[in-house]
């Protein structure tokens, strides 16, 4: 296990400054006709969106993996490496991961516009970069108890296909250069409540970490 510090001065780049585009993909187009209506660009929302947030980034992306451009080739392709590189961090006070392939880049906490139509585990969106992006509150979505005046003050970024997405976390954990020995695949019978968006479980020493499924997170925002 590297510290953070070690991982990212030897196996990480940060992405390129300046990076926008002022037209929405399909899945970003969707996204807010689905939670703001047609007409979305004359909403407070829409309006809202036009400037990109200012981000302070703490971490970049790795960039010697990448991740597949379907959902269902993603699942297969994590069970296939030899070694997957995780993220984990804190929601509450329990611990969660993610792959690294998926990770664009860790932020501080950004403002989030709110939407009136939302589920409750959907925070708001923002304009990162010049990308739609949507705010997910991890805690609610994963029904984990919330830790009394306790803040959300990182943001993992994730991508797939055409969107991305931003997952709210108490703190960053640490990373994981982990051997397929290491992770349990197909552990919906052992993680009870919310398994559905578990996609493993990695054994880290005495510790137990929930996998969290990035393909699914971007399915119950599209079609909740």
């Amino acid at each position: 296990m590297k510290t953070l510090e070690n991982y990212f001065e030897h196996d990480v780049a940060l992405p390129e400054s300046g990076q926008r585009s002022a037209d929405l993909t399909g899945s970003e187009r969707a996204f807010l006709e689905k939670y703001v209506g047609a007409g979305w660009e004359n909403t407070p929302e829409g309006r809202a969106l036009k400037s990109p947030v200012q981000a302070e980034q703490v971490m970049g992306a790795a960039t010697d993996q990448e991740a597949p451009e379907s959902g269902v080739d993603l699942e297969s392709s994590l069970m296939a490496e030899e070694e997957l590189r995780l993220v984990s961090f804190y929601v509450s006070g329990q611990v969660f991961a993610v792959p690294i392939m998926l990770v664009q880049e860790v932020l501080r906490a950004v403002a989030a516009t709110k939407l009136p139509a939302a589920p409750p585990f959907l925070a708001g969106v923002t304009n990162l970069r010049g990308r739609v992006t949507p705010l997910i509150d991890l805690a609610c979505l994963l029904d984990v108890p919330a830790e009394d005046g306790q803040e959300d003050n990182f943001l993992i970024v994730c991508r797939l296909r055409d969107m991305q997405i931003g997952l709210r976390v108490r703190a960053i954990d640490t990373m994981y250069k982990a051997p397929r020995a290491d992770i349990e695949w197909n552990i919906e019978s052992q993680v009870g409540v919310n398994a559905e968006l578990m996609a493993g479980l990695l054994k880290a020493g005495d510790r137990l970490i929930k996998i969290l499924s990035v393909s699914r997170l971007f399915q119950k925002v599209l079609k909740s």
